[in-house]
């Protein structure tokens, strides 16, 4: 199923602009009511007409007048949307274009859009950043989008006429666990009030304990009996929810205090029910080497032992940063970190996190190289497989930890 995430937009789009277009990253555009009353597409190496749509899109506000604060708030000057296919769908570069252009032409026919794609992730899988202008061309009316739930419920629909995978949109009996077909968030990790509070003072957050635990077992497990095995020996139980609840959800709880309780999609999209049972139905789905994935399982039970909880967080974040860009050896960071090295992304969350994971597994011997040699003997060989510049830039954390023990 595609995921479809909305991203409200503020100001010019001169910014947002240069973050999807700039180094060459995007692989193609479209753009609807701009110029051309047509789509207007690139493909690489093809020649197209350069659109200003940006520039555009500012002077359209501008006329319309849609520019103004709105009853004392900023201007929603745009909207954007991301439209991310589901792996397992193997969806090409042309057929997310028919379904982009096609979602967005059903929804915002009479606005101007922009459609840039991009396939910027280790599986080079591509997806869509749909950019809608605030100003209707038709009525002058601000963008007002009355059912927000609609826009996901069709791009669904269209999906699976398209021989995709999609959610069901058809509304279950009342009583039923599944008659609201939308989880809470759509977000991969989701992070309270409460729990963002606890992390921003350093204290104990019970839920993000029982987000790592859960995130190590699934992380290591092919199956939904290994996941409950997993869980079991991380200190973790897990039971069906109430009947009469919005969602058929799971509910994760500390086995040593079971008052301290809550549902997978609380924790984030990726943690429901839903979700990690597609997720042990995929063939591909990530999981470390075997005897990775035992040495973590020997780590996170240990550390579950000796409630160090810092370790725990630790290890399921590199477990997490593995999954995200399916690392499975040590050579794998060094061509992960070096393909963001030649896109000039090493000011990027994903290199600081591959960074971190990479310097992590090889202090403590979790992961080889592709041929089977030892994390150990990578740190005395000075970590020759990895560039220059990964090897500073470990060794200068390795030393900022140092520092910090002392």
């Amino acid at each position: 199923m595609p995921i479809l995430k909305a991203i409200a937009g503020h100001g010019g789009t001169a910014g947002i602009r240069r973050y999807l277009e700039k180094g060459n990253r995007a692989l193609a555009r479209d753009v609807m009511n701009l110029p051309m009353e047509e789509w207007v597409g690139e493909a690489p190496g093809e020649h197209s007409i350069f659109v200003d749509w940006d520039v555009e899109m500012d002077r359209t506000r501008e006329a319309y007048g849609t520019n103004a604060p709105w009853r004392g708030l900023d201007a929603r000057t745009f909207e954007h949307f991301v439209i991310s296919p589901d792996p397992g769908d193997g969806i090409d570069l042309d057929a997310l274009r028919r379904l982009s252009r096609a979602w967005a032409e059903r929804h915002f026919k009479d606005f101007e859009v922009a459609i840039v794609y991009h396939d910027d992730n280790e599986r080079g899988i591509p997806h869509a950043h749909v950019v809608v202008n605030n100003a209707n061309l038709k009525t002058g009316y601000r963008c007002h989008i009355s059912k927000p739930e609609s826009l996901n419920q069709e791009l669904q629909d269209m999906a699976r006429e398209m021989g995709l995978s999609g959610l069901s949109n058809v509304m279950p009996k009342r009583g039923s666990k599944e008659r609201e077909s939308g989880p809470r968030s759509r977000q991969a990790v989701y992070f309270g009030r409460a729990e963002r509070e606890i992390i921003r003072s350093g204290g104990y957050s019970w839920v993000g304990d029982i987000r790592a635990r859960v995130a190590l077992a699934k992380n290591t497990s092919r199956t939904e009996g290994e996941f409950r095995t997993a869980l079991a020996k991380l200190g973790i139980s897990v039971e069906d929810n109430s009947e009469k609840a919005r969602r058929d959800d799971w509910i994760f709880a500390l086995a040593d205090d079971p008052t301290r309780r809550v549902s997978g999609e609380r924790l984030g999209f990726t943690y429901g029910k839903q979700m990690l049972r597609n997720r042990f139905a995929r063939q591909g789905a990530y999981i470390p080497e075997a005897r990775t994935a035992a040495q973590i399982r020997q780590r996170a039970a240990s550390a579950v032992a000796l409630n160090d909880l810092a370790d725990l967080s630790r290890l399921s974040a590199v477990l997490e940063t593995c999954a995200k860009f399916n690392v499975r050896s040590l050579d794998d960071f060094d061509r992960r970190l070096s393909t963001l090295q030649r896109r000039g992304n090493e000011g990027s969350e994903g290199y600081r996190r591959l960074i971190e994971a990479r310097s992590y597994a090889t202090e403590k011997g979790l992961m080889q190289h592709d041929g089977g040699t030892p994390a150990a003997a990578t740190r005395m060989r000075g970590n020759q497989g990895s560039s220059q510049r990964v090897r500073e830039q470990e060794a200068e954390r390795a030393r900022a930890r140092e520092r910090g023990d002392r």
